[in-house]
């Protein structure tokens, strides 16, 4: 998938080790991604002053069971604010 923020490309995450979902149960995915270090500067001082950003995910996942295997568009975007206080 790859990261967005205010419409600058922040990075590009992968995701490439199996893992037991558990049935009918609430679950995390640790995410690791590469960040675009000439990108996060322009975006770093919009999102610790407290403004509101738009953070978009775009990409797809692939999520299976048995060796039967099915992709996912992921076209997510949200607004969120950050603060460091």
């Amino acid at each position: 998938m790859d990261i967005y923020i205010d419409g600058s490309m922040l990075g590009h995450s992968s995701f490439d080790t199996l893992i037991r979902i558990p049935r009918r149960d609430t679950f995390t995915l640790p995410v690791k991604f590469d960040v675009n270090m000439q990108n996060i500067y322009k975006n770093a001082w919009s999102a610790l002053t407290g403004k509101e950003v738009t953070v978009k995910l775009t990409g797809k996942i692939r999520i299976g069971k048995a060796n039967v295997f099915m992709s996912f568009p992921v076209n997510y975007e949200t607004k969120e604010t950050f603060s460091l206080f």
